[in-house]
Order: C-alpha cells, then sequence, then structure tokens
C-alpha cells in the first residue's frame, strides 16, 4: 500500500479509501495481511479519474452561502 501511494503520490489513506470504494483493486491473502495491488491497476482510467475528482469541492458556487463573518 505504501508502495502504491507513493507511486500515486497520495497517503495511504487515499489508497485505502479506493479500494474501500472498490475503486482499486486489491486483494488479501488473508484478512490482515496487505494488499496486493497490481501496477496496471493504479494507472487505470478508473483510478486516474478517482484521483482527478479528489480535493474537488462538493459546491461549485457559495452565492447562496451565509458568509460566518461581516466584512466590515
Amino acid at each position: 500500500m505504501t508502495k502504491a501511494a507513493q507511486y500515486l503520490g497520495v497517503t495511504n489513506h487515499v489508497v485505502r479509501r479506493l479500494i474501500k470504494d472498490k475503486v482499486l483493486p486489491a486483494r488479501q491473502v488473508v484478512p490482515g495481511a496487505p494488499y496486493q495491488i497490481k501496477r496496471s491497476d493504479l494507472t487505470s482510467e478508473q483510478t486516474k479519474a478517482a484521483l482527478g475528482r479528489k480535493g474537488s469541492p462538493c459546491r461549485t458556487s457559495d452565492q447562496n452561502q451565509l458568509q460566518m463573518f461581516s466584512n466590515t
């Protein structure tokens, strides 16, 4: 998992999330063992698309959002 994270330029947490969300195929020989991830799965379009969405805001416009602090 650490090598996969380094290869993708993300954290282990992101790799775990991709695995949990079934975006990144991975398998464990036995429960608790390290995940085995194919390099080809790291470069798949599905993985690239998921990483492209990482950090994107949920909202595209904040025009209806109330300000927390006044401008005065």
